[in-house]
């Protein structure tokens, strides 16, 4: 992901919430969640680059349960599609990719 990329979805993050630790940005842990998604490795796999695995799937499982998650996805395909810059007649899943 690029920075311009990621200052697109920034906001639909939460505040950094100090937990006991110096906190991870979320640049380096969206990073990561994308990484494992897009690879379908399991979270112990991602590259050190990202940070650790655990805090990055900790991040990812607690965004999906407070609905950063939703924001971020509506940042990703909501926005654009509401505007009519999301051409659907391209674009889909097909049976043999699934």
């Amino acid at each position: 992901m690029t920075d311009e990329q990621f200052e697109w979805i920034k906001e639909a993050l939460p505040e950094a919430d100090e937990r006991g630790r110096p906190y991870e940005n979320h640049r380096k842990v969206t990073g990561g969640t994308f990484w494992v998604l897009r690879s379908g490795d399991p979270w112990r796999d991602l590259p050190e680059r990202y940070g650790s695995w655990k805090t990055v799937y900790n991040r990812f499982r607690r965004w999906a349960e407070d609905g950063a998650l939703q924001s971020v996805a509506w940042k990703l395909q909501g926005e654009p599609d509401a505007g009519d810059r999301i051409d659907w007649e391209r674009s889909g899943a097909h049976s043999t990719t699934i």
